[in-house]
């Protein structure tokens, strides 16, 4: 909250009145008094009276020809009176102080021995000092307003004003010096009828204020030259709420019991409401839950009954301010909880990911340009006899003859060197292999 300026306050003051019923023959009257007081000695009052007659719940003025008002003042004097349609007023100046009592009766004006039809009286306070009282005002925003009892807010411009109360004018032409003496020792002499200042911290204060008043007007000297007036009001400053902080799980499980701790950062006394939806609510006409805290934390508590997403709505406010937060609160469903979703997803994401790069990896180690020699074994899968057949005729040849045949030196020798150089030695044990180039 902060001043920047400062306007004209509306003030007023709530004149003393007395209405008293009463039934006379088959009508019900009504009759009204008030006045203007209380004033200073040597100034005027003035009193009024209204007579109305009552009808069920509504009531209608009487008729002024037919109704007669007798007042009773002593001993004040009677400077002017007056009458028209159902009102009577006089005007009354008194040079001493007291409360003197005035009455007012009402007659029938076509019977004036008869019984009054209605009664009634009031009092009029004449004092001996200045009349009038103080007021502390703060501007909030683009608009200036007063607060009822006092209540204002630190850290912003109080502006404290005197309000005289004059309706004889008997001031019209005097001049005034003011004294004010704040709580904290500071004491400002001014000739206006206010003044600035600014409460940097909460508590109470009282201000006090010395009016005096220096008469011009002849006409009034003869009372006093000088006229005086001691005027005190006690202020209360409270910190505007600044912030809401509310500390507890944002995340929980149904069926339990959850506690949330509001921490306000404004001055006590204060009135927290709170209430928890699926949505954000401003509470402004939502029935909520209200506390009165003289303190600044509260604790509260409530229960899960669904899964879902919930707000936590929260407005604080005290004499001088009002504040509204928020809170999210996840409420998941009992015994399952999101790291069992999202671990298998991670796991899931975490495998495909691995298999994409090992395939690209097993695609690039092997490009077109290279070529691989593929070894292509020729088996033969005939069976053994088919072998046997295939080879050359082997003859028996006795053992004399074969020693004969390597040793001989005949014919016969030569030609089994050329049948033993072209006929292998052994059986070949495997089958020639066979390369392909791919």
């Amino acid at each position: 909250m902060a001043s920047s300026s400062v306007t004209p306050v509306i003030h007023c003051f709530i004149f003393l009145t007395a209405a008293v019923s009463s039934t006379f023959g088959h009508e019900s009257y009504l009759l009204m008094v008030s006045s203007d007081g209380p004033i200073t000695s040597g100034a005027e009052a003035t009193v009024n009276a209204s007579l109305l007659i009552a009808n069920g719940s509504s009531s209608l003025v009487a008729d002024p020809g037919l109704y007669h008002f007798h007042w009773i003042y002593n001993p004040l004097w009677l400077t002017h009176r007056s009458q028209r349609e159902s009102n009577s007023s006089i005007t009354l100046q008194c040079e001493n102080p007291g409360a003197y009592p005035i009455s007012v009766l009402v007659t029938e004006r076509r019977c004036s021995t008869c019984e009054p039809i209605a009664r009634n009286t009031t009092e009029l306070q004449v004092t001996r000092g200045i009349v009038g009282r103080l007021t502390a005002s703060q501007a909030d925003g683009n608009g200036t307003y007063e607060r009822c009892g006092f209540v204002l807010a630190t850290d912003s411009s109080v502006v404290l004003s005197f309000l005289l109360h004059d309706p004889s004018n008997i001031f019209k032409s005097a001049t005034f010096t003011y004294k004010w003496i704040l709580d904290d020792r500071t004491t400002v002499l001014t000739s206006d009828p206010f003044v600035h200042h600014n409460y940097s911290s909460p508590g109470n204060f009282k201000v006090s204020l010395l009016v005096t008043a220096h008469l011009h007007d002849v006409n009034y000297q003869r009372h006093s030259e000088r006229k005086s007036g001691n005027f005190t009001a006690m202020l209360t400053l409270q910190d505007v709420i600044r912030s809401i902080t509310i500390a507890g799980p944002r995340e929980t499980t149904t069926g339990q019991n959850v506690s949330l701790s509001l921490h306000i950062f404004g001055s006590p006394p204060l009135t927290v409401c709170w209430l928890i939806k699926s949505d954000c609510v401003s509470l402004e006409g939502e029935d909520c839950h209200p506390l009165v805290i003289n303190g600044t934390v509260v604790i509260i508590k409530h229960h899960f009954r669904s899964a879902g997403r919930y707000c936590l709505s929260v407005k604080a406010q005290n004499e001088v301010s009002k504040l509204i937060g928020h809170q999210s609160i996840m409420v998941n469903s009992t015994g399952v909880h999101p790291v069992w979703f999202v671990l298998p997803c991670c796991a899931f994401i975490a495998i495909a990911i691995g298999f994409i790069f090992y395939t690209l990896f097993r695609a690039g180690s092997h490009s077109p340009q290279q070529k691989s020699l593929v070894e292509v074994a020729d088996f033969d899968f005939s069976p053994v006899s088919e072998k046997y057949e295939a080879l050359p005729e082997y003859k028996e040849i006795p053992a004399g003859n074969l020693c004969c045949s390597y040793c001989g030196g005949d014919s016969s020798s030569e030609e089994g060197e050329q049948r033993g150089e072209t006929r292998p030695l052994l059986h070949p044990s495997y089958t020639p292999t066979r390369s392909y180039t791919l």
